[in-house]
């Protein structure tokens, strides 16, 4: 796969660093076995049946296990990229990204469904477009925050759900948008997506390679972040899944963030979607659970007029309904 060795040499030197300062490589986990050990000996292990049992623990304990994912992504993607292996990448990307999602949704922090945006689309990554009907469901409001997450996120669900009164909104506040002086990745972002709204290959094209530009200048992402742009996968799997005939006109972009071969691999396995990539040890049950279950929808509350948040505690809820009859 592009970029591989770039990222593994990134990913063992940091390793390497924090062995050196805190004799852990902690999050940084090298092989299986020493992601098995901190889970199941290392991390204070969950009871789950006592937590089913009293429902009033397991706000606090579903909210620990979504926090202590990371070593996870981070191991699924040096191992996947250890071995060339696509699928196990696909499958990474579907995990990691519910996970953040779920993290997300219980602890929001009083934003719409905005918020959602970079998880959303790095998702698509993975094929999986399932994750709209939950975190951006089609009666939400559109998004009013001030960051090119709210114009994307709008234009997206416009086209994912076809909703035509929504896009000419949702195109309005694009157009506003633009006008600003942005960083080049927010811009090319919004003008990636005003192309698909309006059937241009070329001005997507062109938009998608400047998004590439953008995301390796970016201070905001890492310099593991920037060896796989999941934000670039997943806008150019949403250009497919939404107008498979514009998106055959659509340029592959070039550059390190773009893994041209992932691409590939996915077009000859008919883009499939990804699946749980790895189950957590008896001593994390209640992880499993949670990747399990089904998934419920975010709602939003007005806190102020024409003003919306999400409403965590109602999706909180609803995640443990869904979790404890699978329990």
């Amino acid at each position: 796969m592009d970029n591989a060795q770039k990222y593994l040499s990134l990913y063992n030197k940091l390793a390497e660093e924090r062995l050196q300062r805190f004799a852990e490589t902690y999050p940084y986990i090298r092989s299986w076995d020493e992601l098995q050990q901190l889970y199941s000996v290392e991390l204070e292990p969950e009871d789950t049946v006592k937590l089913l049992a009293n429902r009033d623990d397991l706000p606090k304990a579903i909210a620990r296990c979504l926090r202590d994912t990371q070593p996870v992504e981070l191991f699924g993607c040096y191992q996947a990229f250890k071995t060339q292996d696509c699928q196990m990448l696909n499958d990474v990307i579907f995990q990691s990204t519910r996970q953040r999602l779920l993290s997300s949704a219980i602890t929001a922090g009083g934003t719409d469904h905005s918020s959602f945006y970079h998880n959303i689309v790095a998702a698509f990554a993975g094929n999986d477009f399932e994750v709209m009907h939950t975190f951006s469901p089609v009666d939400l409001t559109i998004c009013k925050y001030p960051y090119y997450n709210a114009p994307a996120l709008n234009l997206i669900s416009s086209l994912y759900y076809q909703d035509r009164s929504k896009q000419t909104e949702a195109l309005a506040l694009a157009e506003k948008f633009l006008k600003k002086k942005l960083p080049v990745l927010d811009g090319a972002v919004i003008n990636f997506l005003v192309a698909l709204t309006q059937a241009d290959s070329k001005r997507a094209s062109e938009a998608l390679q400047q998004a590439n530009l953008g995301f390796a200048r970016s201070r905001v992402n890492g310099a593991l972040e920037k060896c796989f742009a999941l934000e670039l996968h997943g806008l150019y799997n949403f250009a497919r899944y939404i107008d498979p005939e514009l998106f055959a006109q659509i340029r592959v972009p070039t550059g390190a963030g773009f893994s041209k071969s992932f691409a590939e691999w996915q077009r000859d396995n008919a883009y499939v979607t990804g699946k749980l990539f790895y189950q957590y040890p008896s001593e994390r049950e209640l992880m499993n659970l949670i990747l399990t279950a089904k998934l419920p929808q975010v709602t939003l509350i007005e806190h102020k007029k024409n003003s919306f948040i999400q409403d965590e505690p109602a999706f909180l809820g609803k995640l443990i309904d869904a979790i404890a009859p699978i329990g």
